[in-house]
Parts: structure tokens; C-alpha cells; sequence
């Protein structure tokens, strides 16, 4: 299974600002990582190391739960982050 997944480290993010979210888990073999918001599925990268978001500018809507979750055939593991 994947190994849990390592965020970009740790941001703080004031209203406006250009935010960029890296989110990337190891696994063989390579996994497939979701970025989520909710239900709604915001980015995906199928069979790479990592996916990216990027916000033009940080708004109040933009905060919440976030998962990060890197699945392969052998099995899942997932992170959560504000």
C-alpha cells in the first residue's frame, strides 16, 4: 500500500495570496493521489508521485478539511488537513 501521504508542509495562508498545494505519497507501484475537498475531487494525478492546486488568490470559501489520499492496487492511506 502507499505509503501516507506528505503535504507540502505546513502553510499559513492570509486572503488573497496565491496558494500552491503539493501533496505526494511513495508507493511501487505508483500511486494514484486525489486531492478533495469534500465529496468534490479538485486535482488528480494518475500513476505520479504527487498533485498540485493552485489558488490564484485565497478567499474565505477556501477554508476547511482537505484529504490528500494515494491509492494503489495493494491499498490506500490518506491525509487530512485544514
Amino acid at each position: 500500500a502507499p505509503r501516507p501521504p506528505v503535504l507540502n508542509g505546513s502553510l499559513w495562508v492570509l486572503a488573497g495570496e496565491q496558494v500552491r498545494l503539493t501533496c505526494g505519497a511513495a508507493s511501487h507501484p505508483a500511486p494514484i493521489v486525489t486531492l478533495a475537498r469534500g465529496r468534490r475531487v479538485l486535482a488528480t494525478a494518475v500513476y505520479e508521485p504527487q498533485v498540485s492546486l493552485e489558488l490564484p488568490a485565497a478567499a474565505p470559501e477556501h477554508a476547511g478539511e482537505y484529504l490528500c489520499r494515494a491509492e494503489n492496487q495493494h491499498g490506500e492511506s490518506s491525509l487530512a488537513f485544514n
